[in-house]
């Protein structure tokens, strides 16, 4: 597809991404990864997938108004990455999003948006499951389908993977704002962040997501991220610049289409901040 040709959305809400060598290392960088297969151009980071959909997402039509009477804002709660196929560097991918579900529980309301990835030959690349938490009494009740579960299974504590820590930088959040397009003012400003309750700013959630993934590819697809075939996780608490991330991975025991999979949490200063985490991988 010529690049010079194609706009970044077309009237049908389709939005076009080219996937720029580049922008794939800049990533990597930003989220402290410098994975040969990123940096040599032969792979692309499975968090990148949120980066392809980002427009995507913030065009899908939000629900009514009334609908959110009694929450508080919107904060990022759940994210489930499906890589059909791996997104390659110098292509172009093509997004299209719409409004899921409506999960309403004792946290308030989580509203799922999926989003659709084809490359050029209409392969679907990618399938997300994006949704926003908005926090409060809700009323109204469930609406569409759940997407699909990643409950964290109690039994896969007792199968531990292994472990990693993984450290971020004072400056992390202005270096992944630049790459990704999330400049929310509660990430690059600690007034900001402080008016949500916050004592400074706070990473963007797919930041540290994109921080472990880092961890997850050693340690369940030996280092080589192409291998991965679904990321999904609960954002449970947010993670301070500087602050370190430790991930921890248990063997789930499961197998399904040549692929297995794992769980996994992150904790950092004192507090769990990735739950109900699941990676799975394809066999070697």
């Amino acid at each position: 597809m010529d690049s010079l040709k194609v706009p970044l959305a077309d009237p049908s809400g389709i939005c076009h991404t080219y996937i720029d060598p580049d922008h794939v290392v800049a990533y990597a960088l930003a989220t402290n990864d410098e994975n040969p297969l990123y940096l040599e151009g032969l792979a692309v980071p499975p968090v990148f997938a949120a980066v392809v959909a980002w427009k995507a997402f913030w065009g899908v039509p939000p629900i009514p108004e009334e609908a959110l009477a009694g929450t508080v804002g919107g904060v990022h709660g759940e994210h489930d990455i499906r890589i059909h196929k791996p997104v390659e560097v110098g292509g172009w991918c093509h997004t299209v999003g719409e409004l899921h579900a409506v999960v309403c529980s004792s946290a308030g309301m989580n509203v799922y948006m999926r989003l659709s990835t084809t490359d050029d030959d209409g392969a679907e690349v990618l399938e997300q499951y994006w949704s926003l938490l908005h926090r409060g009494r809700v009323t109204g009740g469930n609406r569409g389908t759940p997407p699909p579960d990643h409950t964290f299974p109690a039994e896969a504590r007792s199968r531990p993977t292994g472990s990693a820590l993984l450290e971020t930088t004072r400056d992390q959040t202005f270096r992944y704002a630049g790459v990704s397009g999330d400049h929310n003012p509660m990430h690059v400003n600690d007034e900001a962040a402080r008016s949500r309750g916050f004592p400074r700013k706070v990473n963007q959630g797919l930041c540290t997501l994109g921080i472990v993934s880092r961890g997850l590819v050693d340690l369940t697809a030996a280092g080589d991220p192409r291998r991965v075939r679904r990321i999904a996780v609960r954002f449970s608490s947010p993670v301070f610049p500087g602050d370190p991330i430790e991930l921890s991975v248990y063997d789930n025991a499961t197998d399904s289409e040549n692929s297995h999979s794992y769980a996994f949490e992150a904790a950092s200063n004192g507090g769990v901040v990735l739950r109900h985490g699941l990676v799975e991988v394809l066999d070697v």
